[in-house]
């Protein structure tokens, strides 16, 4: 078993390539307790990419003419918001793990520490971490004498704040945007699977995506609507990633990651020459889903498909941007207020 690996999808967020987390020693203490702590490291960075696969739809209110059409390429940074670059370990919500003083360099043991980085807090020394003890039942249940202690720093984060200035989920994608009837236009983000193999012909990375939304112009159905200088559309956007890395195929080892976001908004846009402002008000929804498939063999005993958790999150969402049109050149950018709010740019080509 690769028991070092990186931990977000290399594809997509490769800033993770620093943070690697030891999954062997964390089945030690069990299923459940390796579950509630990957939840509490993984929580930013999966949320965080859910906010921003579900930013760029548009940068206008202004649906195609009909056959009308652009391709627009985007890349988006979800910021992470502070009250997430903690979780706290608490022992009472644990069953084979306790958090034990923390060790500094010299092996001296300090106070104990319970509050940890996440994958997008900062990056802090061992001696600043909190020490963890997992202990496994490798006998009769109830007997101490044949358990096995492993002991280990709990992980620690990028430290992005401390390097660039500020902590971020990137993201990124390409989208065709296609004018119908009835001032309605049909947004498509598709990459088909992609599959990369190893020297012995096995898969070790796969990606795909699926998104589909729609903008339809409002101002055609209310009387007195049309004479505003504005433009006034409605819009709904859903969208599905799935990665899946290969960690060990002799056993059938591998890390699955997908995730799926939904927006719903009305939104409004002015154009002054070359220049269009936009904006737009809704709720977003984003689920994400982490699953570690395989046969996994520790002190304890063997587990199979031992980790599967997801979180999912619903709220407001308020952005405001502006375009840029030369010729049949966009230049935009816009900057979305939500639980992880986000700023997405992008270039593309319109025609119509």
């Amino acid at each position: 078993m690769k028991k070092h690996i990186i931990i977000l999808l290399i594809a997509t967020i490769p800033l993770a390539g620093k943070a690697q987390i030891d999954f062997g020693s964390f089945l030690e203490a069990g299923t459940a307790d390796a579950e509630k702590l990957l939840e509490g490291y993984l929580e930013p960075a999966f949320l965080g990419f859910g906010y921003g696969i579900n930013s760029g739809w548009y940068n206008t209110a202004k649906p195609h003419k009909l056959l009308g059409f652009d391709i627009t390429p985007t890349v988006s940074f979800a910021f992470v918001p502070s009250s997430a670059e903690f979780f706290t370990i608490d022992d009472s919500e644990f069953t084979n793990l306790e958090v034990i003083g923390s060790i500094d360099a010299n092996g001296n043991t300090g106070p104990r520490i319970t509050s940890s980085p996440t994958l997008f807090g900062p990056n802090l020394p061992n001696e600043e971490l909190p020490f963890l003890r997992y202990t496994s039942d490798n006998g009769t249940p109830g007997d101490p004498s044949d358990d096995t202690q492993v002991s280990i720093s709990a992980p620690t984060g990028l430290g992005l704040d401390e390097e660039i200035g500020f902590s971020a989920v990137p993201s990124g994608m390409v989208q065709v945007g296609i004018g119908l009837m009835k001032n309605t236009e049909l947004k498509l983000r598709i990459i088909p699977k992609i599959e990369s193999t190893n020297d012995q012909g096995q898969t070790d990375f796969s990606f795909e995506m699926f998104g589909v939304g729609f903008m339809h112009d409002l101002k055609q159905w209310v009387p007195g609507f049309k004479q505003l200088p504005i433009d006034v559309s409605g819009f709904i956007g859903w969208n599905r990633m799935k990665t899946t890395i290969a960690l060990d195929p002799d056993f059938g080892q591998s890390a699955t990651f997908s995730t799926s976001s939904f927006t719903l908004q009305g939104l409004v846009s002015k154009q002054l020459a070359i220049l269009t402002l936009f904006g737009g008000v809704g709720i977003a929804n984003t689920t994400t889903k982490f699953d570690l498939l395989g046969e996994y063999e520790t002190e304890g005993g063997t587990f199979v498909d031992p980790i599967n958790f997801s979180f999912a999150s619903t709220g407001p969402r308020i952005n405001l941007g502006f375009r840029l049109k030369l010729l049949i050149l966009t230049l935009h950018a816009d900057y979305a207020i939500q639980k992880y709010s986000t700023l997405t740019t992008g270039i593309g080509i319109s025609i119509r």
